[in-house]
């Protein structure tokens, strides 16, 4: 009889020390409860967008005069797809050039900061202006798309050389770009 309740209390002390969770520590933030792992969902993203973009930049020359460069771009056809190389990654690129990777976490899409040329061709006080300048663009993150529309606003900073009566000038570039989907296939 003393044998079956010493392996009785036995059992039931093994039970109990068997469900104790683990402490809380370094090693074991939750304490021994393991949170589900985020499901991340990169197909809202993924297929073929009709986007606008639009400048609204502004060229400071020498820190002496500015003058704005507000534009609508060409209408191009956006494609994102998988990126076989990236967990959770994607590709997008364009008819006109444009090729970005991006990764999406629970957050939204983060797309790479990337470099753009613009051509400007304008006229300041009656003088002529043309020559490209290079804009860096640095990318927000983007929300996942709402009935196959998406929007986003980029900033854009850089600096050119600029020719004004045939004297090379040195010009800062600051701005954003507005990305707008206006049609989804």
């Amino acid at each position: 009889m003393k044998k079956s309740i010493f392996t009785l209390i036995a059992v039931a002390a093994l039970f109990v020390c068997g469900c104790e969770k683990d402490p809380a520590g370094p090693d074991n933030p939750g304490g021994g409860n393991t949170p589900d792992e985020p499901v991340i969902d990169i197909t809202p993203y993924l297929g073929k967008y009709l986007m606008t973009r639009h400048t609204d930049l502004t060229i400071t020359v020498m820190n002496m005069f500015s003058f704005p460069l507000d534009r609508d771009l060409d209408v191009e056809t956006v494609t994102i797809k998988t990126d076989p190389q990236v967990e959770h990654g994607i590709i997008m690129s364009s008819n006109d050039g444009l090729y970005l990777h991006g990764v999406v976490d629970t957050n939204g899409l983060h797309l790479q900061n990337d470099t753009i040329t613009l051509a400007v061709d304008t006229t300041y006080n009656s003088f002529p202006i043309n020559f490209t300048v290079s804009v860096s663009m640095t990318h927000p993150v983007i929300q996942p798309p709402v009935d196959g529309k998406m929007e986003w606003t980029s900033v854009a900073e850089g600096t050119a050389s600029i020719p004004i009566m045939g004297i090379p000038v040195t010009a800062t570039i600051t701005g954003d770009m507005r990305y707008k989907t206006v049609i989804s296939h």
